[in-house]
This record gives C-alpha cells, sequence and structure tokens, in this order.
C-alpha cells in the first residue's frame, strides 16, 4: 500500500535513511581529464553576499518535491529563498531558454535543436523519478496487468472499451465491464507526456512510426478523448470519469489512489508487471545510469532488468551557465549541490515523500561538473 499522506511517508522513509541538514563551504569531486587522469572539481557554495531568490518553473511532477526542499533550504542556507511553480515542462525549458527564471524544470532532457540553439544551457538531473498509469474503472480491482503496446492502442483509439480481448488477455482471472476506454491526455508542453510518448514508442511500432515522443505531440484523434493541465488535472478529470485512464507522475501518486484512481501494473522489458515503487525505480535507474553521457541527456525508459520498472527518467533543472551575478551564480551552484546531496536536499526523507530516488553515484561527478559551469 502507499502511505497515505506525506507525514506517513515520511515517516515511513525514516525507518530506511537517514537525514540531516547540509550547510556546504566548498564540494569537491573528481572528474576524468582528457589524459584519463582525475582531476578534483570544486563548487565554490555558501550563502550569497545578499539576499537571493531563485525562481522555478515547469514540470508539475518535479513541482511537489521542490516544495518539501523550499523550506529546508531557506533554513540550511537564510540568504537563497527557493520559489517554485508549476505550468509543464515546456513552460521550464521555454522559460529557462528566455532567462524568465533561473531554474527550468523538465522531466525531459534539452532536446537536441534546443541544445544546439541555447549552447550555454545546462540540463541538470537532482533526482530519477517515475510515471504511474491509473485507471477508473467501477467494478475492477487494482492492479490490471497492462503493456505499452496495449496503451498505445488505446491512445491510438483501436482498444476502445475495457473488456476488450487484448486486455482481458492480460487479466484472464478478471471479469472487466463493457465500459467505454476514456484516455486522458495533457494539454500542456509536458515531460509527463514525453515519458509517456518515449515509452510508447519503445513497445510500438506503429507508435513509433507516428506521433513518437516529445513534450508535444500530434495524438491520435480519438472520439471521447479528454485532455488536463498538470498533473492535479490528471487526477481530477480522471477522478471524475468511469472508464478514464490516464498517465501521472509518481509525486502526485497519493493523491491519485485518495482520490479513488487505481493504479495498473505496466509491463517491463523483461515482461514482468510492476509498479512505480522506490525499490523498482532503482533497478531500473541502477541498469541504465552506467551509460549516462556528460550532456546529461538521457532517456532510462524501457530499461533492462526483471525489477526495473518501465518508465523513469531523471528529473531536470534548465540552467543558464552566465547568470547576472556571481551572487545569483554561487545561490544556484549551492541550491543545486545541496540538492543532490543525501545529507541535504536528497535526504531518504524527500526522496520518499514523492518516491523519488537519489542520483546514482556514477552520475554525481557529471553533474558536480555542469555545476561548476555556473559563473
Amino acid at each position: 500500500m502507499r502511505p497515505k499522506t506525506l507525514a506517513h511517508g515520511l515517516a515511513r522513509s525514516a525507518l530506511l535513511f537517514g537525514g540531516a541538514a547540509l550547510v556546504l563551504t566548498t564540494l569537491g569531486t573528481t572528474v576524468a581529464d582528457a589524459h584519463g587522469k582525475a582531476k578534483p572539481v570544486a563548487l565554490a557554495t555558501g550563502n550569497p553576499s545578499s539576499a537571493v531568490t531563485l525562481n522555478e518553473a515547469g514540470s508539475s511532477l518535479l513541482y511537489p518535491y521542490l516544495q518539501v526542499l523550499a523550506p529546508q533550504l531557506k533554513s540550511a542556507y537564510p540568504d537563497i529563498t527557493l520559489a517554485p511553480a508549476a505550468g509543464g515542462s515546456g513552460l521550464g525549458i521555454s522559460e529557462a531558454i528566455a532567462r524568465l527564471v533561473q531554474l527550468g524544470g523538465s522531466d525531459a532532457y534539452l532536446s537536441p535543436a534546443d541544445a544546439s540553439a541555447n549552447p550555454g544551457l545546462e540540463n541538470i538531473p537532482i533526482a530519477v523519478s517515475a510515471q504511474a498509469i491509473d485507471y477508473h474503472v467501477p467494478g475492477a480491482p487494482a492492479y490490471l496487468h497492462l503493456t505499452g503496446n496495449v496503451l498505445a492502442q488505446i491512445y491510438e483509439g483501436k482498444i476502445t472499451n475495457w473488456d476488450a480481448s487484448q486486455i482481458a488477455k492480460l487479466n484472464p482471472s478478471v471479469t472487466l465491464p463493457n465500459l467505454a476506454i476514456v484516455p486522458v491526455r495533457r494539454v500542456d508542453s509536458s515531460g509527463d507526456t514525453f515519458l509517456f510518448t518515449s515509452f510508447l514508442s519503445a513497445t510500438n511500432k506503429a507508435w513509433a512510426d507516428g506521433p513518437n515522443e516529445g513534450t508535444t505531440v500530434t495524438w491520435p484523434a480519438v472520439g471521447n478523448e479528454l485532455t488536463a493541465d498538470g498533473n492535479p488535472g490528471m487526477i481530477q478529470v480522471c477522478s471524475a470519469t468511469p472508464g478514464c485512464i490516464a498517465y501521472i507522475g509518481v509525486s502526485v501518486e497519493n493523491t491519485a489512489v485518495e482520490d479513488g484512481l487505481q493504479e495498473a501494473l505496466v509491463q517491463n522489458r523483461a515482461g514482468k508487471f510492476l509498479r512505480p515503487v522506490q525499490s523498482t525505480i532503482l533497478a531500473a535507474v541502477g541498469a541504465s545510469a552506467g551509460s549516462t553521457p556528460s550532456s546529461l541527456a538521457q532517456s532510462l525508459i524501457y530499461s533492462k532488468g526483471a525489477g526495473s520498472y518501465p518508465i523513469i527518467n531523471f528529473e531536470y533543472l534548465m540552467v543558464q551557465e552566465h547568470q547576472s551575478s556571481s551572487g545569483v551564480a554561487k545561490a544556484i551552484r549551492t541550491f543545486l549541490a545541496w540538492a543532490i546531496s543525501p545529507s541535504g536536499g536528497a535526504s531518504g526523507d524527500n526522496l520518499a515523500a514523492v518516491d523519488f530516488v537519489s542520483l546514482p553515484k556514477v552520475v554525481i561527478p557529471k553533474v558536480d561538473a555542469a555545476i561548476a559551469k555556473i559563473k
């Protein structure tokens, strides 16, 4: 069972992890130079000389986590205020590019086109998240088995009823109702849409050759589809619509379950049906993180491994290398270094509150190198 409240989640995670406030002055790590020799990377961090507010906008999947971090950052560094907002990953990327915010939240890394057009923009992961597949089918149990191939056919309009043979075959012991499926999708430019459509593309050739993947895609026309804005909107629309199916970020999955939605078990690359919980997310990131490039632009979708949940990815903050002042740059470096430290923002309690997991150790030196570019 998922914890029903944030407090429950914090209490549970306190049994597994230890967290303490972190006050950084200099954080050092090592990266390989051109000759393969380790060299140190030092990050000058700490309170800036005057108060700095770091404005963030973007991913509604990342937003609840930043809400958890904001007061703790203020306690550790009184002169740094984190002001997070939602709006979707597309907004986070565009506002970071336009320098309207210091931090742009995104579940998707920069596209090759955006990266090429904005060479000074870093996509810096701070945690690993996942996406749940939820449905509202009165009379049906939770944890129906679903595959990416079936989900693609639902969102293409090829599977239209919950008692369709393709779903019944995956759930032979369940009596499914003759109820129309109502697919719900995001209307905003969304990292959740990127994660979901990446999974569909990995598991259904027609989808890969058609809508493919992105924060926005050209969705197939489905007569009874509905749209929603943000993860809270997905929950609201789906909970009010019998027959619905929706993709929802794991950071608000507790709310989805509390509001009556049922959670699916999703088939992974090894053929196992799994939930997005910390153990299955950790298994997936462990199977993929060793190949993370220095650009940190990587999809973790559909990782290998029997225990790997198939829809996971890094949670990114988009940051310009060149900031308006040295004080702002220092505040950003401080926040990011604190946010990825297990003694700081990435404590077990904080991560478990939204069912995120920490960055794998093998990725940290690459993240530190990206943070060190912020001036």
